[in-house]
């Protein structure tokens, strides 16, 4: 009986250790739950190759080399791209261009900063906020072959009118056409530009980037004239010989009134959008509260010191939109073959 009730004794002391460590094995899966929960991000994905690319970049170094995981949703660029990041739907978007962005203006707060020197000022309600530039520089114009640049004597967009019946097509009648900025929401007005400009031509919206430059492929491989609306850098360059018809230089109307909140009030051919694009110093952007926290103060280091080069984005982009290459993997091929040109905007 005696030897009975010490083996119970026993049992029971061993039972206790068995639960004691059973719930430290809890308590330690649950704090690794906790932990990486905090280490999740929701990332719009970019209508537009460049921009998927160079947010793939921040991903994919965010992913492999700080812990994270990260949800990746297809959101149209515009306005609604800001609201959806403000109100915390999203965590961060990338490359977002000062040119072809309305809201900026409006829920910045703050420098925009590239090599040290302040590029722009917002002092908008600071909804939303900057991370920092991306590091690639854009520039956009309107653009047509050399070969009919050359063909008819065409230097600059004053003289497009003089052969509009050469750009003209079925659709477009007796104006030229433009193949223009493909997305509404990219805010480029290419309409109101011609028209301001007294450029006969149609602005005709293809709906998508690979639509746009699909139309312009066919085009040139026909070796028609054609007047296409396309940005720096892109893969487009690289394949087919363009020129570009000099818009007018970036200037704004006083007191800057093209904004929807003045109902899109304009001043002629005194400022924007009668005017090119002014250049782009793209740039990261995210929810104020998620960037604030402290779990994600290490991921808002690492976006202050991003800096792709154009030339990078430049030769992923050939792999991508030519040799139709999956974009994580021309990424990751990228990451691996180039440490020394990001290792070094990894947080301290």
């Amino acid at each position: 009986m005696f030897i009975l009730n010490l083996k119970t004794e026993e049992n029971m002391k061993l039972s206790k250790k068995i639960s004691a460590l059973i719930l430290s094995l809890v308590l330690i899966i649950g704090s690794f739950g906790t932990a990486n929960a905090t280490k999740r991000l929701h990332a719009a994905i970019a209508d537009w190759t460049g921009g998927i690319i160079t947010c793939e970049v921040a991903v994919a170094i965010l992913e492999r080399e700080m812990g994270y995981k990260i949800k990746q949703t297809v959101f149209p660029s515009g306005t609604g791209l800001w609201q959806a990041i403000a109100a915390g739907e999203l965590d961060f978007a990338c490359e977002s261009w000062p040119s072809y962005a309305e809201a900026d203006d409006v829920m910045f707060n703050e420098d925009l900063i590239y090599d040290g020197k302040v590029v722009k000022s917002y002092k908008g309600d600071g909804t939303v906020d900057l991370l920092g530039t991306t590091g690639i520089i854009g520039t956009s114009d309107y653009w047509i072959p050399r070969y009919a640049a050359e063909k008819f004597g065409i230097k600059t967009w004053k003289d497009l009118n003089k052969h509009k019946k050469e750009f003209a097509t079925i659709e477009s009648g007796n104006k030229g056409r433009l193949i223009a900025c493909p997305v509404a929401g990219w805010n480029c007005h290419d309409q109101k530009r011609l028209d301001l400009l007294g450029i006969d031509f149609q602005a005709d919206e293809l709906g998508t980037e690979a639509a746009a430059v699909a139309e312009a492929k066919a085009a040139y491989m026909r070796k028609e004239p054609f007047l296409l609306y396309l940005w720096t850098p892109h893969w487009f360059f690289g394949e087919f010989d363009m020129v570009g018809v000099g818009l007018p230089e970036y200037a704004t109307c006083e007191g800057d009134t093209f904004t929807e909140a003045n109902n899109w009030k304009d001043c002629g051919t005194k400022g924007w959008p009668a005017t090119g694009w002014d250049k782009d110093y793209t740039m990261n952007y995210g929810n104020p509260a998620t960037f604030a926290s402290a779990e994600h103060a290490k991921a808002k280091a690492f976006f202050e010191k991003m800096k792709l080069e154009n030339v990078d984005q430049s030769t992923m982009l050939v792999e991508v939109d030519i040799k139709k290459r999956d974009v994580k993997e021309v990424v990751n091929e990228w990451l691996d073959n180039n440490p020394d040109k990001w290792k070094s905007w990894l947080p301290n």
